[in-house]
């Protein structure tokens, strides 16, 4: 799809299926609006959800470059996570889950979790005045196991950031104690 965003192609697609997290079209050139025949080949693309820059990233240090291209990627793969697990949780809520479909759920916060981890790994990277968004991102990690807060203190201690190293700590301890979120924001 960057290829008509870029103007240099003029061609819409022609949708067919969407099957394992792919979306199968027929592209079609040029001014065409239907399909012709013979049939021209499918086409697979990976879901892909578009995710706006931020004002004043365009214009920067020359190195900054891969830091923001690293978050536009892992953003948007935490936002289409994210919908797929929203849209998974609610066919488990309305049919009778399997054991499989719980595995399969374990699973898939597991991944959204991971992609959190690689998001705090660039706020880390990007300076001590980014603590309260990496902060942020580790409270919305699921952590059924606390695994993950220690890989997120992990990260932290890498990057040399302390202060944020002991709020992860302290996260990971009201989890643990059953002190949520929740009672703040009552």
């Amino acid at each position: 799809m960057e290829r008509v965003a870029s103007g240099r192609k003029e061609e819409t697609y022609w949708p067919v299926a969407v099957a394992q997290d792919k979306f199968h079209c027929i592209i079609l050139k040029g001014g065409d609006k239907y399909p012709y025949f013979p049939r021209p080949l499918l086409s697979e693309f990976d879901f892909r959800i578009p995710i706006s820059e931020r004002p004043g990233k365009g214009v920067g240090k020359q190195g900054e470059g891969l830091a923001q291209s690293d978050d536009g990627k892992f953003e948007e793969a935490f936002i289409r996570g994210s919908v797929m697990l929203s849209l998974f949780q609610d066919l488990l809520g309305s049919t009778n889950a399997t054991s499989t479909q719980r595995a399969e759920l374990a699973r898939k916060e597991l991944e959204l979790d991971k992609i959190l981890l690689q998001m705090l790994a660039v706020e880390c990277r990007e300076g001590e005045e980014r603590g309260m968004k990496a902060l942020e991102l580790v409270q919305m990690m699921k952590d059924r196991n606390g695994k993950m807060t220690e890989a997120a203190v992990k990260v932290a201690e890498r990057y040399g950031r302390g202060v944020l190293e002991d709020k992860i700590r302290e996260l990971a301890e009201k989890r643990y104690l059953g002190e949520g979120d929740d009672d703040e924001l009552a």
